[in-house]
């Protein structure tokens, strides 16, 4: 066995005040949402309006600005072009290059020598707020390889992504934009791109590295992950920066995996599920952390950063019967 266990003596565990938010019976605010209408689907619809966005999306585009960033993405004042793959220009080539791979669009200009420069400057953006996260799948320069990679199979960039791997694997933000959990998925995308059995074994060992890295929490009865980010630690458990995010690669790559070594994982996975949610009757909603701070909301979100779409998506693939009452 290769991880933490419940009868650890002393080690990983934490027994805190029981979070205010684990009371808490209100799911859902639903003055924060829009109604639901009832849309029958319409595939020629459909095609149009995503041809409709694409065709502004590259109208847009600027060779030396890329494109500008949305309002509600500009911190402090900065508005200049944003370039990561979560919220930057190389997010938009990555969403249009698939769109057209599989058929939903087709586009009117290549963009192959726009991605190599998105390296460096990711790097300025970064360095701009003295991090050095370059390794970073959604924030810093892996998943702009991944996208070169993509698009021109090379060995000086497969090379670069190894690197990054491996030097992602004890950052202490233990989550899925930032750190290992981003690189594992970066790791399993590369093997089921070549199959080549090195991405492989980087999947693993990124995989048995996050499970020496687990704590058990008394009080609740579960294993989970602290996140050193942002000058503080956390104990999230949504689909960006918790639990949940680093269960989706796991399960997409379980097969990857010795079986007793994923069978650990599965009844870690749903048992941590199972007791961190939040039910009223038959629904069931999560809390954005297991030990929530003083500061938190007192309202449970219902969104996929925070709140049960990102559990249901995150989850999907989970085999077994043992969530299906919460999903």
């Amino acid at each position: 066995a290769c991880g933490p266990k419940p009868n650890a003596c002393g080690t990983n565990r934490r027994s805190t005040p029981r979070s205010r938010n684990a009371e808490l019976t209100v799911l859902f605010d639903p003055t924060r949402h829009e109604q639901l209408r009832p849309i029958a689907w319409d595939e020629v619809r459909a095609r149009a309006t995503i041809e409709r966005i694409v065709r502004g999306t590259e109208m847009r585009f600027s060779p030396a600005n890329y494109w500008p960033m949305h309002p509600r993405d500009v911190e402090g004042g900065d508005a200049l072009p944003a370039y990561p793959l979560y919220h930057g220009a190389c997010g938009v080539i990555w969403a249009l290059r698939y769109l057209e791979a599989v058929g939903a669009a087709s586009l009117i200009r290549s963009y192959a020598g726009s991605v190599e420069p998105l390296l460096q400057r990711t790097r300025e953006w970064l360095g701009s707020f003295g991090s050095k996260a370059f390794a970073s799948y959604l924030m810093g320069e892996s998943g702009i390889l991944l996208l070169a990679y993509w698009q021109q199979p090379r060995k000086e960039t497969a090379l670069k992504l190894e690197q990054h791997i491996l030097e992602n694997l004890d950052d202490p933000t233990r989550e899925l934009m930032w750190g290992s959990p981003g690189t594992l998925l970066a790791a399993l995308f590369l093997h089921e791109h070549t199959g080549n059995d090195r991405w492989a074994a980087l999947y693993r060992e990124t995989a048995r590295t996050l499970w020496s890295q687990l704590l058990w929490s008394d009080e609740y009865q579960c294993h989970y992950w602290t996140q050193d980010m942002y000058g503080e630690q956390g104990s999230y458990l949504d689909g960006v920066h918790g639990f949940v995010a680093t269960a989706s690669p796991l399960i997409r790559g379980r097969h990857l995996l010795d079986a007793p070594e994923w069978a650990e994982w599965q009844q870690c996975i749903s048992n941590t599920i199972v007791r961190s949610a939040t039910r009223q009757g038959p629904l069931a909603n999560w809390r954005a952390w297991l030990y929530s701070p003083k500061q938190a909301p007192s309202t449970l979100l219902m969104q996929f950063c925070h709140g049960a779409p990102g559990f249901i998506v995150c989850l999907a693939d989970m085999p077994g019967t043992e969530l299906d009452d919460l999903l």
